[in-house]
């Protein structure tokens, strides 16, 4: 058996045409690989990213799928609001905006820094789903899938006690809304990477040698599990953090 990275196209090209996913940090990285993960599944894409996503819009419409973008800061919650509150339906909701939050030792960190990464990974997350549950909920129910992090489980190796607690808030969250909102029919869940081909750790020493499979994952190996949480087939799944990261984390 390979283990090598997922392949693209991982789902059945049908499975979710008719609906609409929304995905934040969609510029590039794990963001970008579920917007064409989820095209290929025949979503039709809504794009967010502080970055200007036009391009990840462009790929997806270059596979034959739907899809518009627009710049937004997950962390403007009244624009969050009035961006998702415009949308007519929403079926799936990607939360893959974040940053990193550097190694820094907690006595020394400024306000500002803890400010920073909470301010975009757990309000952000935070906002974006209050806008989108209206949506949600009205035909009957949708999927939430919010990014986490192997480090929100382990306590970090080599990142730091914001972002640690940032990802760690987003897995306690994610079983919240699991919790509080199976009676809308919506399921959430979460996807906790291990260390990831992207820009977020490129120079910071990270190679395959950290897990069992020995190499880095790539935005393909997470979006093909964050896209088959958005299906029929994980109907049954929901407040669960799965774990993508090689083996580093088997929890």
């Amino acid at each position: 058996m390979s283990t090598g990275p997922a392949p693209a196209g991982v789902l059945h090209p049908e499975v979710l045409r008719g609906q609409v996913a929304v995905v934040t940090g969609a510029a590039k990285g794990i963001g970008a690989a579920v917007a064409l993960e989820l095209a290929r599944a025949g979503a039709e894409l809504v794009l967010y990213d502080l970055a200007e996503p036009g391009a990840t819009a462009d790929a997806v419409r270059a596979l034959g799928g739907e899809a518009s973008a627009a710049v937004l800061d997950v962390t403007d919650r009244d624009t969050v609001g009035q961006a998702l509150g415009a949308l007519p339906r929403i079926d799936v909701l990607v939360t893959s905006a974040g940053v990193y939050g550097e190694p820094i030792p907690i006595v020394d960190m400024a306000d500002a820094e803890m400010d920073r990464v909470l301010g975009v990974n757990v309000k952000g997350a935070l906002w974006t789903i209050r806008a989108a549950l209206p949506a949600l909920r009205r035909d009957g129910g949708g999927r939430v899938v919010c990014l986490g992090s192997a480090a929100g489980e382990v306590g970090g190796v080599a990142s730091g006690p914001q972002y640690v607690a940032s990802k760690g808030a987003v897995h306690a969250m994610v079983k919240w809304l699991a919790r509080t909102e199976a009676v809308n029919g919506v399921a959430a869940n979460a996807v906790a990477p291990g260390a990831v081909d992207t820009d977020m750790i490129a120079g910071k020493g990270y190679d395959g040698g950290y897990c069992p499979l020995g190499r880095l994952g790539t935005p393909q190996d997470v979006a093909a599990v964050v896209a088959f949480l958005c299906t029929p087939g994980a109907g049954y799944m929901t407040g669960t953090v799965v774990d993508v990261n090689g083996g580093f984390h088997m929890g």
